[in-house]
Parts: C-alpha cells; sequence; structure tokens
C-alpha cells in the first residue's frame, strides 16, 4: 500500500464519520507545553525566540493545540481529524525525529455511544494498514480507585511497575503503602491480567467493590458487547500495562500494533484531566497514528504513472514523442534509459 492511498483512505474513514479537517502552525508558546509536561511523551522540546522576544516551541504535540483552540462545550461538541508533523526526542536514538501522523479527537459530551465509535474508529484505522492489526485497550478507572489514597510518589511507583508488568516492583511499591490488602491484591491481578477480553472482564467484576471501579467495568463490558455486534471483538485484547498519567486520562486508553513493526502504531485515549484544564465540563477522546513507523507496510511510490524506457542509440525525438502521446492522456510521464527499475509502473513503453 502506498501511504497516499492510506490517508486518502483514512480520510475518508473519518469524513464519513462527521469529523472534520484541521490544520494548524508548527509552533506553540513554549509556556502551553511547560504547563503540560506531564501530558506529554517527553520533557525536550525545540525552542527558539521570535523577534518579539516570545519563546515559542515547534509543536512535540497535536492534542494539546487542538484542545486549546477549541470552543467545544459538554452540549455542542466538536470532532475534527489531522494530518500533521510533530518534533519530539527519540528515546532511543537520542536524536529528534519529525514524526509524521494522523488522528482525531472527540471534544464534547463523551458517554459510551462516543467511546465505542471512536474506539472502532481506531480498530478501522489499522485494519487500513494490516488485516492481522490488534488492539489492547485498558482503563484508567480501574486503576485510580485503588491507588489514589496512596501519596504521589506511591502512585508513580505503581503505575510505572504496572508499565512494565513487575509484579516484584508492584510487591515494592506497595509494601509501605496505606493500602487496603483487598486494593493490593486487586493491582496485583491487573499487573499479570491480560489477553482475552470477555474472560478478564469477567475476572475484572471480582477484584473490587468500589462504585468507581465497578463504573469502570460496566463501562468496558458496554464496549465489548458493542464490538460482538459488529464482529469486532477478536480486533481487542485486555492489557493493564497501558498505564497513563493519573492527572490527565481518566477513562479507557488503547495502543494498536500490527506484525511489521516492531513498536505501537497507534495510541489513544481518553483525557478529561487535560480537556477541562481549557474547557469546563467538556470531556475528551481520541487517538494518533504514527506513520513513520508504518514503513514496512508501505510500497514506495512510482515517480510516474507510465514509464518510457529507451536503448542506447535510440532516437530521441521517438522517445520524447511516446512521452507527449501519454502526456496528451493525462499521464504522467519518466524517461529512462533501460535497465531502470520498472516494478513499480503500471505503463511501460519502450523505444
Amino acid at each position: 500500500m502506498r501511504e497516499e492511498a492510506l490517508i486518502s483512505g483514512l480520510r475518508a474513514l473519518y469524513e464519513g464519520a462527521g469529523f472534520r479537517a484541521y490544520r494548524m502552525r508548527k509552533f506553540e508558546e513554549y509556556s502551553l507545553y511547560l504547563e503540560n509536561r506531564d501530558f506529554l511523551l517527553s520533557d525536550f522540546v525545540i525552542t527558539f525566540s521570535d523577534m518579539s522576544g516570545r519563546l515559542l516551541a515547534l509543536k512535540p504535540d497535536v492534542t494539546l493545540s487542538i484542545v486549546k483552540g477549541s470552543r467545544a462545550t459538554k452540549s455542542q461538541g466538536e470532532k475534527v481529524y489531522y494530518l500533521e508533523n510533530v518534533y519530539r526526542l527519540d528515546e532511543r536514538t537520542h536524536e529528534y525525529r519529525e514524526i509524521r501522523q494522523m488522528g482525531l479527537e472527540a471534544l464534547g459530551d463523551i458517554d459510551e455511544v462516543q467511546t465505542l465509535e471512536i474506539l472502532t474508529l481506531a480498530i478501522r484505522t489499522l485494519q487500513n494498514i494490516n488485516n492481522e492489526s490488534v488492539m489492547d485497550v485498558s482503563h484508567m478507572g480501574l486503576i485510580k480507585p485503588l491507588i489514589s489514597i496512596s501519596g504521589k510518589k506511591t502512585q508513580r511507583e505503581i503505575m510505572e511497575a504496572m508499565r512494565f508488568k513487575s509484579v516484584s516492583a508492584l510487591n515494592a511499591a506497595m509494601e509501605n503503602a496505606s493500602l487496603p490488602e483487598e486494593n493490593k491484591h486487586a493491582l496485583k491481578a491487573l499487573c499479570t491480567l491480560e489477553g482475552d477480553f470477555e474472560k478478564g472482564i469477567n475476572a475484572l467484576k471480582e477484584l473490587s467493590n468500589d462504585a468507581g471501579y465497578q463504573a469502570a467495568v460496566l463501562e468496558m463490558r458496554v464496549i465489548f458487547e458493542g464490538l460482538k455486534a459488529m464482529n469486532l471483538e477478536k480486533r481487542v485484547r485486555l492489557d493493564f500495562s497501558i498505564a497513563n498519567d493519573l492527572r490527565y486520562y481518566t477513562g479507557v486508553v488503547f495502543q494498536g500494533y500490527i506484525p511489521s513493526a516492531h513498536r505501537t502504531v497507534l495510541s489513544g485515549g481518553r483525557y478529561d484531566g487535560l480537556s477541562q484544564k481549557f474547557l469546563r465540563g467538556v470531556g475528551a477522546l481520541g487517538f494518533a497514528l504514527y506513520l513513520n513507523d508504518l514503513e514496512n507496510e508501505m510500497t514506495p511510490a512510482a515517480h510516474a504513472d507510465a514509464l518510457v524506457v529507451y536503448k542506447e542509440g535510440a532516437n530521441a525525438g521517438e522517445a520524447l514523442k511516446k512521452a507527449n502521446e501519454l502526456r496528451q492522456k493525462g499521464l504522467s510521464v519518466r524517461i529512462e534509459k533501460a535497465g531502470a527499475d520498472t516494478s513499480k509502473y503500471s505503463i511501460v513503453v519502450e523505444v
């Protein structure tokens, strides 16, 4: 598949669901990222000063810009999709990367219907790339009630242990924490619980009687039943190592994978904690697809619609004549000497 074809297909998918295209500038005031740095994947941001002395930054994130500029209310929501570049430090190479990403955001009254729609669009997005794709799903509402009475340091340690699925690190983090034994037991169960969505939901229900926890379990069941109704339940798995910042993420979180990529290619979640800093009472849910990480799925695009190949000693005028005949039919035409790679072209003419 060519990237242009993928993007065109995703545009049609998102616009068909009523999302409008959103465009933004390449930079924002640095203070936006400084004040919300915990929401970012990295603290390292490329900054520069404009002629008036304002400190600006190349945007490391699209969501912040969308939320900041949104006029959504709880009764009048907003749904947008985007194709943008962001600039982040790669943790493996320690070099800045320009990352091309496509995604969407929904702001407003985010109920179970809206949540199911976004998850379905995320699954469809992955299917557009590779039919063997899969998505892992978690819910911050299952974790937050279990650790909310502990200190911030303990919370960070527990979340870090969950990310690495390390029971030993989790036990160490909880050792001196003032958590009920029921909560500790539930956290250890969540740390190792992964795989089949339906079996996992049944197991989740028995772990805690907390009202907030049970509300999250119910939402996960509604999501599963909705996906099942659309024959998409086999596309999702439970995995509670997807654990994001509790101050920002408040509901379902998810990550998408394809067989040919070595990292997450899609990530998203509900982030009411961020949206309500800018828009009172407004919920938010969205995801981003990282196009840079799809290289193994993408077929290099041909330089033109057709290729005119000429042999050594061929008549130059004849070669140009053949090319012009094709161009008059509305085709783009490349002229190359014999020996050029012809596999990318649908039309090849020899002179």
